[in-house]
Protein backbone atom coordinates (compact mmCIF):
# COMPACT_ATOMS: atom_id res chain seq x y z
CA UNK A 1 0.00 0.00 0.00
CA UNK A 2 1.08 3.46 -0.35
CA UNK A 3 3.35 4.99 2.61
CA UNK A 4 0.63 8.10 2.48
CA UNK A 5 -1.79 6.99 4.83
CA UNK A 6 -3.52 9.96 5.62
CA UNK A 7 -6.81 8.47 6.60
CA UNK A 8 -4.79 6.18 9.05
CA UNK A 9 -7.59 5.02 11.52
CA UNK A 10 -10.90 5.97 9.74
CA UNK A 11 -13.93 3.60 8.16
CA UNK A 12 -15.13 4.36 4.96
CA UNK A 13 -17.89 2.53 3.46
CA UNK A 14 -17.99 2.62 -0.13
CA UNK A 15 -21.48 1.50 -1.58
CA UNK A 16 -21.48 -0.61 -5.01
CA UNK A 17 -17.76 -1.25 -4.46
CA UNK A 18 -17.12 -4.38 -6.14
CA UNK A 19 -16.43 -3.00 -9.46
CA UNK A 20 -15.78 0.23 -11.77
CA UNK A 21 -15.72 3.26 -10.10
CA UNK A 22 -17.09 2.28 -6.46
CA UNK A 23 -14.02 -0.11 -7.00
CA UNK A 24 -11.11 2.24 -8.05
CA UNK A 25 -12.46 4.15 -4.65
CA UNK A 26 -12.60 1.54 -2.34
CA UNK A 27 -9.02 0.73 -3.34
CA UNK A 28 -7.84 4.47 -2.96
CA UNK A 29 -8.94 4.98 -0.47
CA UNK A 30 -7.35 1.67 1.45
CA UNK A 31 -3.79 3.07 -0.48
CA UNK A 32 -3.84 6.03 2.66
CA UNK A 33 -4.82 4.07 4.98
CA UNK A 34 -8.52 3.93 5.90
CA UNK A 35 -10.29 0.50 6.39
CA UNK A 36 -12.46 -0.37 3.99
CA UNK A 37 -16.00 -1.46 3.91
CA UNK A 38 -16.49 -3.10 0.44
CA UNK A 39 -20.42 -3.19 -0.16
CA UNK A 40 -22.12 -5.46 -2.99
CA UNK A 41 -26.10 -5.30 -3.47
CA UNK A 42 -25.74 -9.18 -4.60
CA UNK A 43 -22.31 -10.18 -6.17
CA UNK A 44 -20.52 -11.35 -3.42
CA UNK A 45 -17.64 -12.58 -4.94
CA UNK A 46 -17.26 -9.18 -6.62
CA UNK A 47 -16.92 -8.01 -2.99
CA UNK A 48 -14.82 -10.68 -1.41
CA UNK A 49 -12.35 -10.31 -4.63
CA UNK A 50 -12.09 -6.53 -3.81
CA UNK A 51 -11.36 -6.83 -0.01
CA UNK A 52 -9.18 -9.79 -1.03
CA UNK A 53 -6.95 -7.04 -3.36
CA UNK A 54 -6.95 -4.86 -0.34
CA UNK A 55 -5.84 -7.14 2.42
CA UNK A 56 -3.25 -8.96 0.51
CA UNK A 57 -1.55 -5.29 -0.50
CA UNK A 58 -1.39 -4.93 3.46
CA UNK A 59 -5.41 -3.32 4.29
CA UNK A 60 -7.86 -3.91 6.05
CA UNK A 61 -11.02 -4.53 4.52
CA UNK A 62 -14.15 -6.32 5.09
CA UNK A 63 -16.54 -6.82 2.38
CA UNK A 64 -20.63 -6.97 3.18
CA UNK A 65 -23.67 -8.13 0.85
CA UNK A 66 -26.85 -5.53 1.35
CA UNK A 67 -29.19 -3.73 -0.93
CA UNK A 68 -29.13 -0.08 0.50
CA UNK A 69 -32.40 0.58 -0.89
CA UNK A 70 -33.27 -1.86 1.63
CA UNK A 71 -33.74 -0.03 5.05
CA UNK A 72 -33.63 -3.23 7.23
CA UNK A 73 -30.14 -4.45 4.88
CA UNK A 74 -28.78 -0.87 5.77
CA UNK A 75 -29.31 -1.65 9.30
CA UNK A 76 -28.05 -4.68 9.62
CA UNK A 77 -25.16 -3.66 7.69
CA UNK A 78 -24.19 -0.80 9.78
CA UNK A 79 -24.17 -3.23 12.54
CA UNK A 80 -22.11 -5.69 11.31
CA UNK A 81 -19.87 -2.69 10.39
CA UNK A 82 -19.47 -1.36 13.65
CA UNK A 83 -19.26 -4.93 15.54
CA UNK A 84 -16.49 -5.66 13.16
CA UNK A 85 -14.67 -2.39 12.65
CA UNK A 86 -16.31 0.74 14.62
CA UNK A 87 -18.45 3.64 13.09
CA UNK A 88 -17.99 4.73 9.58
CA UNK A 89 -17.01 8.29 9.39
CA UNK A 90 -16.40 8.02 5.54
CA UNK A 91 -19.34 7.49 3.58
CA UNK A 92 -19.58 7.12 0.20
CA UNK A 93 -23.01 6.34 -1.49
CA UNK A 94 -22.13 5.12 -5.04
CA UNK A 95 -24.60 2.55 -5.64
CA UNK A 96 -26.62 2.64 -8.22
CA UNK A 97 -29.10 1.66 -10.37
CA UNK A 98 -30.11 2.40 -13.94
CA UNK A 99 -32.75 1.09 -15.66
CA UNK A 100 -35.32 1.95 -18.81
CA UNK A 101 -38.87 2.20 -19.09
CA UNK A 102 -40.79 4.80 -21.19
CA UNK A 103 -42.84 6.82 -18.42
CA UNK A 104 -45.74 5.98 -19.60
CA UNK A 105 -45.35 2.04 -18.82
CA UNK A 106 -43.41 2.29 -16.33
CA UNK A 107 -44.74 0.37 -13.65
CA UNK A 108 -44.90 2.02 -10.01
CA UNK A 109 -42.38 -1.39 -9.01
CA UNK A 110 -39.76 0.02 -11.69
CA UNK A 111 -40.14 3.53 -10.29
CA UNK A 112 -39.60 2.37 -6.71
CA UNK A 113 -37.07 -0.17 -7.82
CA UNK A 114 -34.74 2.60 -9.12
CA UNK A 115 -35.62 5.35 -6.69
CA UNK A 116 -35.16 2.85 -3.69
CA UNK A 117 -31.36 2.34 -4.38
CA UNK A 118 -30.94 6.03 -6.06
CA UNK A 119 -32.51 7.86 -3.51
CA UNK A 120 -33.33 5.83 -0.19
CA UNK A 121 -30.04 4.14 0.09
CA UNK A 122 -28.03 7.68 0.62
CA UNK A 123 -30.49 8.81 2.76
CA UNK A 124 -30.43 5.40 4.71
CA UNK A 125 -26.85 5.17 4.62
CA UNK A 126 -26.14 8.65 5.46
CA UNK A 127 -28.66 8.39 8.45
CA UNK A 128 -27.19 5.83 9.77
CA UNK A 129 -23.59 6.83 9.43
CA UNK A 130 -24.04 10.88 11.11
CA UNK A 131 -24.45 9.77 14.50
CA UNK A 132 -21.16 7.92 14.75
CA UNK A 133 -19.57 10.51 12.55
CA UNK A 134 -20.73 13.15 15.51
CA UNK A 135 -19.55 11.30 18.34
CA UNK A 136 -16.28 10.84 16.70
CA UNK A 137 -16.32 14.79 16.20
CA UNK A 138 -14.97 14.08 12.28
CA UNK A 139 -17.22 13.13 9.27
CA UNK A 140 -17.44 12.99 5.37
CA UNK A 141 -20.18 11.96 2.63
CA UNK A 142 -19.42 11.90 -0.51
CA UNK A 143 -22.96 11.17 -2.87
CA UNK A 144 -22.54 10.04 -6.57
CA UNK A 145 -25.00 10.52 -9.44
CA UNK A 146 -24.41 11.33 -13.27
CA UNK A 147 -24.98 13.43 -15.74
CA UNK A 148 -28.48 12.50 -16.69
CA UNK A 149 -29.49 14.19 -13.23
CA UNK A 150 -29.16 17.79 -15.43
CA UNK A 151 -29.88 16.80 -18.70
CA UNK A 152 -32.51 13.74 -18.69
CA UNK A 153 -32.28 11.07 -21.20
CA UNK A 154 -35.20 8.96 -22.77
CA UNK A 155 -36.62 6.35 -20.40
CA UNK A 156 -34.27 7.36 -17.30
CA UNK A 157 -37.57 9.72 -16.01
CA UNK A 158 -36.93 7.62 -12.70
CA UNK A 159 -33.27 7.52 -12.82
CA UNK A 160 -33.04 11.12 -13.15
CA UNK A 161 -35.60 12.07 -10.57
CA UNK A 162 -33.82 10.51 -7.99
CA UNK A 163 -30.62 11.90 -8.64
CA UNK A 164 -31.58 14.84 -9.01
CA UNK A 165 -33.07 14.13 -5.36
CA UNK A 166 -29.64 13.05 -4.04
CA UNK A 167 -28.40 16.93 -5.21
CA UNK A 168 -31.09 17.78 -3.20
CA UNK A 169 -29.90 15.59 0.18
CA UNK A 170 -26.32 16.47 -0.33
CA UNK A 171 -27.30 20.47 0.14
CA UNK A 172 -29.13 20.29 2.86
CA UNK A 173 -26.92 17.91 4.62
CA UNK A 174 -23.83 19.76 3.75
CA UNK A 175 -26.32 22.82 5.64
CA UNK A 176 -26.89 20.56 8.24
CA UNK A 177 -23.52 18.90 9.27
CA UNK A 178 -21.17 21.45 9.04
CA UNK A 179 -20.93 22.90 12.14
CA UNK A 180 -20.47 18.56 13.47
CA UNK A 181 -17.33 18.96 10.99
CA UNK A 182 -18.95 16.71 8.63
CA UNK A 183 -18.40 17.31 4.92
CA UNK A 184 -20.90 16.17 2.56
CA UNK A 185 -20.50 16.55 -0.87
CA UNK A 186 -21.50 15.34 -4.75
CA UNK A 187 -19.40 14.08 -7.41
CA UNK A 188 -21.49 14.11 -11.05
CA UNK A 189 -18.84 11.37 -13.39
CA UNK A 190 -19.51 12.78 -16.67
CA UNK A 191 -18.79 9.96 -19.73
CA UNK A 192 -16.53 7.21 -17.65
CA UNK A 193 -15.01 4.14 -19.51
CA UNK A 194 -15.59 1.14 -17.07
CA UNK A 195 -14.40 -1.36 -19.54
CA UNK A 196 -11.23 -1.62 -18.14
CA UNK A 197 -9.25 -1.34 -21.73
CA UNK A 198 -5.70 0.41 -20.82
CA UNK A 199 -6.27 3.42 -23.33
CA UNK A 200 -10.05 5.12 -22.96
CA UNK A 201 -11.37 5.37 -26.22
CA UNK A 202 -11.41 8.77 -27.75
CA UNK A 203 -14.22 11.31 -27.75
CA UNK A 204 -14.67 14.31 -29.99
CA UNK A 205 -17.28 15.76 -27.58
CA UNK A 206 -14.82 15.92 -24.40
CA UNK A 207 -12.51 18.78 -24.16
CA UNK A 208 -9.41 16.44 -22.98
CA UNK A 209 -9.86 14.33 -25.53
CA UNK A 210 -10.99 10.82 -24.14
CA UNK A 211 -13.33 9.39 -21.89
CA UNK A 212 -12.58 9.59 -17.57
CA UNK A 213 -11.94 6.43 -16.23
CA UNK A 214 -12.86 5.17 -12.43
CA UNK A 215 -9.22 6.15 -10.74
CA UNK A 216 -9.66 9.49 -11.79
CA UNK A 217 -12.76 9.59 -9.97
CA UNK A 218 -11.31 7.52 -6.62
CA UNK A 219 -8.92 10.66 -6.78
CA UNK A 220 -11.40 13.26 -6.49
CA UNK A 221 -12.76 11.40 -3.29
CA UNK A 222 -9.96 10.89 -2.17
CA UNK A 223 -9.07 14.58 -2.00
CA UNK A 224 -12.77 15.58 -0.53
CA UNK A 225 -12.40 12.88 1.97
CA UNK A 226 -8.55 14.17 3.03
CA UNK A 227 -6.93 16.18 5.99
CA UNK A 228 -6.49 18.47 2.83
CA UNK A 229 -10.11 19.60 2.54
CA UNK A 230 -11.85 20.92 5.68
CA UNK A 231 -13.55 23.61 3.89
CA UNK A 232 -15.43 22.20 0.69
CA UNK A 233 -18.96 21.16 1.51
CA UNK A 234 -22.40 21.09 -0.35
CA UNK A 235 -21.20 21.45 -3.74
CA UNK A 236 -21.30 19.16 -7.00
Amino acid sequence: MADNRTLQDKIALVTGSGRNIGRATALRLASKGASVVVNSRSNEKEAQGVRDEITQNGGNAISVIADVGSESEVHAMFGEIEKSLGPVTILVNNAGLREEAHTAEMTTEEWRRVLSVNLDGPFYCSRAAIQGMIDEGWGRIINVSGLNAFKGKEGWGHVSAAKMGALGLTRALSAELASKNILVNHIVPGPFDTSGNPIPMASENIPVGRLGIPGEIASAVDFLVSPENGFITGQT
